[in-house]
């Protein structure tokens, strides 16, 4: 017989705290808390997918810098500093819940109690290591170094989730949903930290753009947009096929989540190869 985790006094005060939230409490209660991570995961990709859209626009503006810069400086107060730190939250969530997921229907790791505890202690961890660089900002560490290590770092998991789900019986979208995902973990959680150790990569035309002109850090920019976009297509389509039957209306989403997905990829590879 497999021994139950006890619930140490943190998660039993956290627990406490959702239980006084009215929609999670009833939620947790009616339809279990695999039903909220789920409901979660889907709420985080979506911010995600949102924030994706806005960080191709702000990034188009740096086809004119002194307006890009004056853009940036009028975002660098309190307020939009906080949102964009909040942005973190949904990120490692979104990120340590799908490696979950991937444990889960790849390598048969039953152990959720044991996961989902590592999740979020993981989480909180990371959540902490933005919001202190953050307040710092002024960081230096090497572009090189930090992106080879991180790209070498998502096509191990890339490689190692490719060979696995390559012989399940699921279709084509399936198997690409989860090795993107398992190229973006390391990715997405990178980009995020990097952007805020130093603060001039993510805010500052000049830094930005001669940043793009690294082959390697162009290259990887176009792979990141076109694997990010498909994820998120794929993703916004499976929630929709969750609860509409097969038929004109699913359809009629499908296309016009590709069509979206589409233009965004075209806006976003033609503002990488152009700058």
């Amino acid at each position: 017989m497999e021994n139950t985790l006890k619930i140490t006094k943190v998660e039993s005060y956290i627990i406490s705290l959702m239980d006084k939230l009215p929609i999670l409490s009833y939620y947790a209660k009616s339809r279990g808390w695999s039903f909220l991570i789920t409901w979660g995961h889907r709420l985080a990709g979506l911010t995600l997918a949102g924030y994706i859209f806005a960080h191709i626009y702000t990034l188009s503006l740096l086809f004119s810098p002194a307006g890009f810069d004056a853009d940036m400086r009028f975002l660098h107060n309190f307020v939009f500093t906080f949102l964009e730190w909040c942005v973190a939250i949904p990120l490692i969530f979104h990120s340590l819940n799908g490696g979950r997921l991937i444990l889960y229907e790849l390598f048969h790791v039953r152990a959720e109690e044991i996961v989902i505890r590592f999740m979020i202690v993981l989480g909180f961890i990371y959540i902490f290591i933005v919001g202190f660089f953050f307040i710092r900002e002024a960081q230096q560490i090497s572009a090189t170094l930090f992106w080879s290590i991180t790209v070498a770092t998502s096509l191990i998991t890339f490689f190692i989730v490719l060979f696995k789900v390559w012989l399940t019986g699921n279709s084509i979208l399936w198997k690409l949903q989860r090795i993107t995902g398992s190229f973006m973990f390391p990715m997405l959680i990178g980009h995020m930290l990097f952007m805020h150790m130093t603060y001039l990569t993510g805010h500052e035309s000049k830094t930005i753009l001669m940043r793009l002109q690294s082959p390697f850090i162009k290259g990887m920019d176009l792979v990141f947009i076109v694997f990010l976009l498909f994820h998120a297509g794929y993703g916004i389509f499976s929630i929709f096929a969750d609860y509409l039957k097969p038929g004109p209306l699913l359809k009629s989403f499908a296309f016009l989540i590709i069509i979206v997905m589409a233009i965004s990829a075209f806006f976003g590879i033609r503002i990488v190869v152009a700058l």
